[in-house]
């Protein structure tokens, strides 16, 4: 009995799913490769703003243009006492000597507050203020001395007037007009300053402190809340100082005296970014909560903010303690907590203003490696560089994402292009449906190879390989020829050898031998079967040879004697 379907069916069926199988998984598999390939992208060194795809360095970038430099002045008298009875007091002209002092601080709302230290805006009059003064009058307190001696004695220099005002050898008396502040934004804002000297600055590049809102003395907390009048500007959040804790690393923002190696203002006004490590959390005698930092503090940073790797302010630069025995000093910071009982005293709306969102939001999207976020950083850096012609920083990131936008392939393009990376949800299910593809093939290719060691043995009750070999019944044969049937046979069992077609046995499977003692074959009488041209044994009356088909012979012709 016959099958329907021929044992070449199956093989080749499988074999054809396979093939598309494994061309859909090599398809799946690119794409990952692509998505990894796009997560993992890296830009040269150039870039503006640095590593942005560090986060910390994204919070510090976006930060930045919020960080003030901030230039106080007070006016000092020096008062030497020359004799019991000769006093004088410098300047001679009645003025004021202005004494500079620097330091930092940061808009913590858009409406014009900053937070800074209060030893920033109103110095302490100590020993070192007075040492400042001294200075600042040696030159004419020398002159003084010099116009006013007795013929031949010996002039001083304005170095040993100095020494003596510091040793008290000239007793002196000091004394201080109130303190007045400037704030100047910083390059980061402005963008690189053209004006020689601070007097050619243009007057939209800094403002005066209008008012101190609150204060905390260096002597209590050292924190103060200032005003000035500008608006809608950058500004950084406070953060939660009780979850800073030792050995995290914080970011410094601050202008250090150290750093002013040239007087150019677009020198002077760039800021310095400084890695510090919280060694310590203490409180001092006055209650206030401090942080031990260990790293690069100034002279300068005074009053800056120290950010947490999201970009919040958990402490404000306030002091340190030093040594000519140690070099290295140690630094403290103001806990933000002890400024934010400061904000919420003036109940102050730190909400971030419309140039601090589209300021986060472009450089958010600047960062990304989503699809198409080239042409949206750079539409929106073009936005905020037409509503807010000040912030000149932002020139460089406007220019280098139109370089970026013009090579990048949107979204939605005519062009042929790989599946959008821009929802990660979309990668993982790709990624997914790779590695089902996968296992089908594994299952399929194990399927396949055990359906062919089936294969190897007869199923009881059907014909053994060599007889279903033989081809299908004489009827067919007869009905379709013999080329027809030997075609039929053919496309059988192609994927054995050729002599299968010929009522050979399979190569790779030789036939079953029943079980029990061998059965005795029917004899062959000789005489029976005679030879065809095809080289078969046939019975004489056959029509067709029953092993290739050919027709039979025609019958031998016998010669007639006409009579």
């Amino acid at each position: 009995m016959y099958k329907t379907s021929s044992p070449g069916t199956a093989p080749n069926g499988y074999r054809k799913l396979l093939n598309i199988m494994l061309i859909t998984g090599f398809v799946c598999l690119s794409i990952i490769a692509t998505l990894v390939s796009t997560t993992a992208t890296t830009y040269a060194d150039g870039r503006p703003g640095g590593n942005v795809t560090d986060p910390v360095v994204r919070a510090v970038d976006i930060a930045e243009p919020a960080v003030v430099r901030i230039f106080t002045t007070v006016g000092g008298h020096l008062t030497v006492h020359f004799s019991n009875t000769n006093s004088a007091t410098f300047p001679q002209s009645g003025s004021a000597y202005p004494l500079l002092l620097s330091g930092s601080g940061t808009f913590i709302t858009a409406h014009g507050d900053i937070l800074t230290a209060d030893h920033v805006i109103n110095p302490p009059h100590d020993q070192s203020l007075d040492q400042f003064l001294n200075h600042e009058a040696a030159s004419d307190v020398a002159t003084y001395i010099n116009q006013n001696s007795k013929p031949g004695s010996s002039q001083v220099t304005s170095d040993q007037v100095e020494q003596a005002l510091n040793s008290g050898q000239l007793a002196s008396d000091h004394r201080y007009d109130p303190a007045t502040s400037d704030v100047y934004l910083s390059t980061s804002y402005t963008g690189p300053l053209s004006a020689a000297d601070f007097q050619s600055l243009p007057n939209n590049v800094h403002a005066a402190v209008d008012h101190i809102e609150m204060e905390s003395s260096i002597n209590e907390k050292d924190v103060a809340i200032v005003h000035v009048g500008l608006n809608d500007m950058a500004s950084v959040q406070l953060g939660d100082s009780t979850s800073v804790q030792q050995q995290d690393e914080l970011t410094i923002i601050g202008f250090p005296g150290n750093g002013d190696v040239s007087n150019k203002p677009t020198d002077i006004l760039t800021s310095s970014i400084n890695k510090i490590t919280v060694s310590s959390i203490k409180t001092t005698d006055s209650g206030a909560e401090v942080i031990q930092v260990g790293g690069n503090v100034e002279h300068g940073d005074s009053g800056g903010p120290a950010l947490d790797s999201v970009g919040t302010v958990v402490g404000t630069v306030s002091f340190g303690l030093s040594s000519s025995d140690s070099p290295g000093g140690t630094s403290f910071l103001q806990a933000s907590d002890s400024a934010r009982g400061l904000v919420q005293s003036l109940h102050l709306d730190t909400t971030p203003g419309a140039f601090q969102k589209a300021w986060s939001q472009a450089f958010s999207d600047y960062a990304a490696s989503t699809s198409g976020h080239w042409h949206k950083a750079q539409q929106e850096f073009a936005r905020i560089a037409a509503n807010y012609p000040l912030f000149k920083a932002v020139a460089p990131y406007l220019s280098y994402t139109q370089a970026q936008a013009r090579n990048e392939q949107v979204p939605n393009s005519s062009r042929t292009s790989s599946p959008s990376t821009s929802n990660p949800a979309v990668a993982y299910l790709w990624t997914i449906g790779a590695i089902v593809i996968i296992l089908l093939l594994v299952i399929l290719l194990l399927g396949m190879i055990f359906r062919r060691r089936g294969k190897k043995s007869p199923v009881p009750g059907t014909p053994a390989m060599g007889q279903a070999s033989q081809g299908p019944p004489r009827s067919a044969i007869s009905q379709q020829g013999p080329a027809e049937a030997v075609k039929q046979r053919l496309q059988a069992s192609p994927y054995e050898d050729g002599m299968t077609a010929f009522g050979a046995p399979p190569t790779t499977m030789p036939p079953v031998q029943p079980s029990g003692p061998s059965p005795v074959p029917p004899s062959v009488i000789s005489g029976t079967l005679r030879p065809w041209p095809c080289g078969h044994m046939n019975r004489p009356g056959a029509r067709y040879c029953s092993i290739c088909g050919e027709p039979a012979p025609p019958p031998p012709t016998s010669r007639r004697v006409e009579q």
